[in-house]
């Protein structure tokens, strides 16, 4: 069974910075063949001598492998052949990134183009004269406005009104959030009834426990300072009450820790735990990955995109035929909730990510940088990333192309997906879904994208989340792990009762005494940019 523990790799690492594995959804048509066409040439005067340009970028977790060249391999030779440049590239392996992002920012001695996915730190460099405003390129340029939207630069706005960055699109990610669930259990355990309650669904998990006292059948992951997660979350976000969120309501931005909502989800989690549906050693997580692969857990909190990668993975068996037995579905919304539904629904994803390109002020030819960051964004790389060549990787046939899965998702090929810095991880739907109907066939590659559906008609209804907008003071900034390991703890505790309900409400005054600050903040921004928050989709900025 050692093959199942890699089982789910695509979804259950949901912290890392992007989704590169086969997710989405597109159109029935979308992998026919697309028109053809020439790009816009590479400057101005084609003639023009071609120069040395340097750039640094982050391999996004996927780093090169030995023999692939940076600054000369036949995906990059694309951005060059269209900017007219030498690049020479700087790109360090994934764990050295922060570091040496953070010396070149230091240093004052930057490349002539930057990418990197610490928006916030780039932002303060640029304030402090390290990059350009990018607008007027942007304003003059058909092939980025085609990727990315006034909207997106709008979002990417620097706190007093620059556009230092180019972001990356994250448009054409699966929206929301919501229970990615065993449905062959559910199939099993429930006659293939969805639970359409809280209770319908802890009902099922004690059916499964009882049947199969081996089963994890409720499983959590930990994260840092976040004890809870996936697994360990999702009776909390069922009652409207997201461990380590908030809410707002009749204007004011309250903390989840503190709704009776919250402490109602804890004597559910205190009782399940008691139960043995969740397992005894929930705290420190350390069964998350192998109660997926091998126990049989029913289901997580997880983000809609990380469906298709998952059920993909399951339904190729990764080497493990017990594995193709697996269905993955996302569960439809409950019909009643113990509290306001809205406060259930999933966020709107952002059209961008943090993510981004950036020019620097000592570049010694801004134009010619332009066009790499053009480069970056045409249609050729995209292609080149993720149809790769005819004969090669796909072949066509009735006007289609069909993809090879084996070639286009051969691991000497996966870093390419980190050249997508304008275009995005998430994009190349058309490709993905052509694969994931391959894999799994039609009529189960159907039941999945369609259970995503709903959980995306609901994160439209709620727009954008505020989180995404505020930005804390420092001295919120400095406390937020803190607040988070005394919501942790409290939690933790109450739910193994090792405090009572009653000590874990004093602990909740606590907390409201010692970092109710931080959401009197959330509160005043909410209140002083409410009209502009609704303008920009963050329609809970009303409530």
């Amino acid at each position: 069974m050692k093959n199942r523990g890699k089982l789910l790799s695509g979804f259950i690492i949901f912290s890392m910075l992007f989704t590169i594995v086969l997710a989405g959804c597109s159109s029935n048509n979308a992998n026919e063949l697309p028109d053809s066409g020439a790009e816009s040439p590479a400057a101005d005067n084609p003639d023009a001598k071609k120069i040395d340009l340097t750039m640094f970028m982050g391999t996004s977790g996927k780093d090169y492998p030995d023999g692939v060249d940076p600054s000369d391999n036949p995906f990059i030779d694309i951005v060059e052949k269209y900017s007219n440049v030498n690049l020479k590239m700087n790109v360090p392996g994934y764990a050295d990134f922060k570091t040496k992002s953070d010396l070149l920012l230091a240093s004052g001695k930057l490349p002539d183009i930057m990418h990197s996915w610490y928006p916030e730190e780039m932002e303060k460099a640029a304030d402090e004269g390290a990059f350009i405003d990018l607008k007027k390129y942007y304003d003059n340029s058909p092939i980025v406005q085609k990727v990315i939207s006034p909207e997106m630069m709008e979002l990417a706005k620097s706190s007093d009104g620059h556009y230092y960055r180019i972001p990356m699109s994250y448009s054409d990610a699966p929206l929301g959030a919501g229970l990615l669930t065993r449905y062959d259990l559910v199939e099993k355990y429930n006659d293939g009834k969805w639970p359409t309650t809280i209770d319908e669904w802890v009902a099922l998990m004690e059916k499964e426990h009882e049947a199969d006292p081996s089963a994890i059948v409720m499983s959590n992951r930990v994260m840092g300072d976040k004890g809870l997660s996936y697994g360990g979350v999702m009776y909390y976000q069922l009652y409207g009450a997201p461990v380590y969120g908030y809410r707002v309501q009749n204007s004011k931005v309250i903390s989840t820790f503190e709704l009776p909502e919250y402490r109602a989800a804890t004597v559910l989690m205190n009782k399940l735990f008691e139960d043995g549906v969740l397992e005894k050693d929930f705290a420190t997580g350390k069964n998350y990955f192998s109660a997926w692969a091998n126990n049989n857990s029913l289901m997580q909190w997880n983000s809609s995109d990380q469906l298709v990668p998952a059920a993909q993975d399951a339904a190729s068996g990764q080497n493990d035929p017990l594995t193709k037995t697996w269905k993955l579905a996302m569960a439809p919304p409950l019909t009643e909730y113990p509290t306001d539904a809205k406060y259930v629904w999933p966020y709107k994803n952002m059209p961008i990510s943090g993510h981004g390109v950036y020019i620097s002020t000592s570049s010694k030819n801004p134009d010619r940088a332009w066009k790499v960051i053009e480069g970056f964004a045409s249609d050729a790389l995209k292609e080149a990333v993720y149809w790769g060549t005819e004969g090669e990787t796909y072949t066509v046939k009735d006007g289609k192309r069909i993809p090879d899965a084996a070639k286009l998702g051969d691991k000497n090929r996966a870093w390419t997906l980190g050249l997508m810095i304008i275009h995005g991880f998430v994009t190349g739907q058309d490709v993905k879904q052509a694969l994931s109907t391959q894999i799994m066939g039609p009529d189960y590659a159907k039941v999945v994208y369609d259970s995503q559906i709903p959980i995306a008609e609901l994160a439209e209804q709620k727009g954008y989340a505020l989180s995404n907008f505020f930005r804390a003071s420092d001295e919120a900034s400095k406390k937020a792990a803190e607040e988070k390991q005394f919501i942790t703890k409290t939690t933790v505790e109450a739910i193994m009762g090792r405090i009572s309900m009653d000590e874990f409400d004093k602990q909740v005054a606590v907390y409201h005494d010692k970092y109710g600050f931080m959401y009197d903040e959330m509160t005043t921004y909410l209140n002083d940019n409410k009209d502009e928050l609704l303008k920009k989709g963050v329609i809970e900025a009303g409530w």
